[in-house]
């Protein structure tokens, strides 16, 4: 996962519209935000987390967590259903792009502010889709329990060095390195609720409450020109993005240092495009052929049946028949036989032939076994031909999946290599367009949701002249249930026994990992280890000369930890566990297919504690992920750790944020020299609130 841009609205002191765009150049991935004590450090770690996970996500130390909304917007309200705090997050994983939003109003934060309104979309081929289940998606892609690894405050983290906290560790290492999928379905095969859930759900559906339609009508129309009218602006403003996106691209390629590379992006998004085309049309046709002619994949047992009975018929001599009771009956009618003897009534002759009526094979019997021979036969020769028709259009289909991979891949590279150009203005172009992307997607998204609003209106429209038939209940689906519920029980106990094998068995290999950063932060002498039980201790060795024995054995001893020490240890834990899990497809073991996964580091002061070690992990942080975003105060940034961030050239973006209100925090600056030039932060005002402001490199 890696964050693209996060805009907050009215979200704690955050008063109107703020955001940032996140550095999303592997070279330069540091994000660092400047802010002094009490201006909205931990506000801005919330905001992240709200978004992703709502209230259950906000940090233990985030006083009157139920007031989620700025305190003078909310004062100053008349409309609390119209009045709201909105946190909308823009991120990629796994090649797809995602815009969350979730919003709280002022009307259901006075009923219950943990209930929010929560929308998730996906990009697919350029359209944005509503995800359904859209917390449920989240949870897989960065599970709840992780949250607290991956969006911190440095200064409290040490905690995870303690004894007590070792159930926190497995849980963490399952969970990053994709174990929690078996925790999650022994947890869903284990949940007693089910039952009642289902019913739950049933119920619910049984019903609708009706509304009077001429008032509801009314309000439709309201709906459908207001919708109408915001639609006309969006098409404006995606005219407009596609005019500046095209203008960058147009300057990159007519820069010296970008030439090549924008040339060779334009090619490979046009190349996109018509693999993306192609792939709709071979996705189409497969469905077709899977549709009218696979049943002819699964009639091999129908095949053999009627052949073994069409042998039997031969081996019995019932086919082909050597005489027909059509012709038997047709000499008989003509009392002739076919020696021209005549065949009179009660004659031996007649009587003759008439008993081998007994022995002759029926005319339509013979015409049906046939028939179903031939069919048979067409069968076969289908059966085959759609088997090689749908391996070459999967083979097909799956090439052109590879093709856009690479594609993607290449593009992905392509940004990183000028986005890392030392050229200044290269590096402002390409800032730029990703800018434009982001908006131009942003509008894209925006109009696919008022469209859809606008279907939904017209529907309900049309809809409100019929009456509303509520949805039967079934109480058989229940019952289906419980029966699957009550079916699983040998399969939790199986999933948990692979659970702990595998846990187990990534224990060493993470052991080595947090090892391996450990030394390089406090040097040789102390060493990290990860016991057993999914301790995290440090440990040492003592070597001494015994008077009575000679040389002693050495003795290895855990060392007893400063609140330092276990701040850099659970950084070492917490980096260690991100680098696993990206390259965990590399790291055998029992489950299979599992891929590796990015995920960015959200730090808050993570410099708070560390004294002497703040040099070795200011130089460290940029290496902890593939994306880190740091926010700082000028008392931990100045110094050592500003040097060490300038010389790693990692710093890809920096915000500062501006604090407005009748008082300052007795350890902030009104004014810092972050930048070229001092930047004032502290502003003096009646009303409190906080305003992030981008830095200029």
């Amino acid at each position: 996962m890696i964050l693209e841009k996060l805009i907050i609205e009215n979200f704690r002191q955050f008063r109107g519209r703020q955001e940032i765009h996140f550095s999303t150049i592997t070279e330069r991935n540091v994000t660092l935000v400047h802010a002094e004590n009490g201006f909205g450090k931990t506000a801005l770690l919330n905001a992240l987390l709200w978004g992703f996970y709502g209230h259950e996500g906000l940090t233990e130390d985030l006083p009157k967590k139920e007031s989620i909304i700025h305190e003078g917007v909310a004062a100053r309200s008349r409309n609390p259903s119209a009045t709201s705090a909105k946190v909308t997050i823009w991120f990629s994983h796994d090649h797809e792009r995602y815009r969350l939003e979730r919003e709280l109003t002022l009307e259901q934060q006075k009923l219950d502010s943990k209930k929010t309104d929560f929308n998730l979309e996906v990009t697919v081929d350029g359209m944005p889709m509503t995800v359904s289940c859209p917390q449920k998606k989240i949870l897989t892609l960065m599970p709840a329990g992780i949250s607290e690894f991956l969006f911190f405050n440095g200064e409290g983290i040490e905690h995870l060095a303690r004894e007590e906290n070792s159930a926190k560790i497995t849980e963490a290492i399952r969970q990053m390195l994709g174990l929690k999928l078996l925790e999650t379905a022994i947890e869903d095969l284990r949940h007693q609720s089910v039952l009642g859930k289902l019913r739950s759900e049933l119920r619910e559906r049984t019903s609708e409450e009706k509304q009077a339609k001429i008032d509801e009508q009314s309000q439709v129309d309201e709906d459908i020109a207001e919708l109408n009218k915001r639609k006309e602006t969006n098409q404006k403003n995606i005219a407009a993005t596609d005019a500046e996106l095209e203008m960058v691209n147009a300057k990159l390629e007519l820069n010296r240092e970008a030439h090549h590379l924008q040339k060779r992006r334009q090619d490979l998004e046009a190349q996109q495009v018509k693999l993306t085309d192609r792939l709709g049309l071979v996705t189409k046709r497969l469905g077709q052929i899977v549709a009218e002619d696979s049943y002819a994949l699964f009639a091999g047992d129908l095949v053999k049946r009627g052949r073994e009975i069409v042998n039997k018929l031969r081996a019995e001599g019932k086919i082909p028949a050597r005489v027909l009771n059509t012709f038997l009956k047709e000499l008989l009618d003509n009392h002739t036989c076919i020696c021209k003897r005549h065949l009179a009534d009660g004659s031996p002759e007649r009587k003759a032939v008439e008993d081998l009526m007994t022995y002759a094979g029926d005319q339509q019997f013979n015409n049906a076994v046939g028939a179903l021979d031939n069919a048979l036969g067409r069968i076969e020769e289908g059966a085959e031909h759609t088997r090689k028709t749908l391996q070459e259009t999967n083979a097909e289909r799956l090439k052109i999946l590879e093709d856009l991979k690479h594609v993607r891949e290449e593009l992905a590279d392509i940004h990183q290599k000028i986005g890392g150009k030392a050229d200044e203005e290269v590096h402002k172009l390409e800032d730029a367009r990703e800018a434009h992307l982001l908006r131009q997607r942003e509008l894209v998204a925006e109009k696919a949701r008022l469209e859809l609003r606008l279907e939904e209106r017209t529907k309900r429209r049309e809809e409100l002249t019929r009456e509303i038939q509520a949805i039967l209940d079934s109480e058989a689906d229940a019952q289906r249930a419980q029966r699957r519920l009550t079916a699983v029980e040998d399969s939790a106990q199986l999933l948990e026994r692979l659970l702990k094998i595998e846990t187990d068995e990534l224990r060493p290999v993470l052991n080595a990992e947090i090892d391996e950063h450990f030394r390089k932060i406090i040097g040789v002498g102390y060493w990290a280890e990860l016991s057993a039980d999914f301790r995290l201790s440090i440990r040492k060795r003592l070597e001494f000369d015994s008077p009575e024995e000679g040389v002693g054995d050495p003795l290895e001893i855990d060392v007893a930890l400063s609140q330092g020490q276990r701040q850099v240890t659970s950084l070492v834990f917490i980096a260690s566990l991100v680098a696993l899990a990206r390259r965990r497809s590399e790291i055998p073991t029992i489950v299979k297919g599992l891929t590796g996964s990015d995920y960015p580091m959200v730090m808050d002061s993570p410099f708070g504690q560390l004294s002497q070690f703040r040099p070795g992990v200011a130089r460290w942080i940029p290496q902890l992920a593939p994306q880190v975003i740091i926010f700082v105060s000028s008392t931990q940034y100045e110094g050592a750790v500003a040097d060490e961030l300038k010389r790693s050239k990692r710093i890809g973006k920096r915000y500062f944020l501006t604090y407005h209100g009748p008082n300052i925090h007795p350890d902030a600056k009104r004014e810092l020299k972050i930048g070229k030039d001092p930047v004032t932060v502290y502003f003096e005002s009646k009303e409190e609130f906080t305003e992030i402001q981008e830095l200029e490199s």
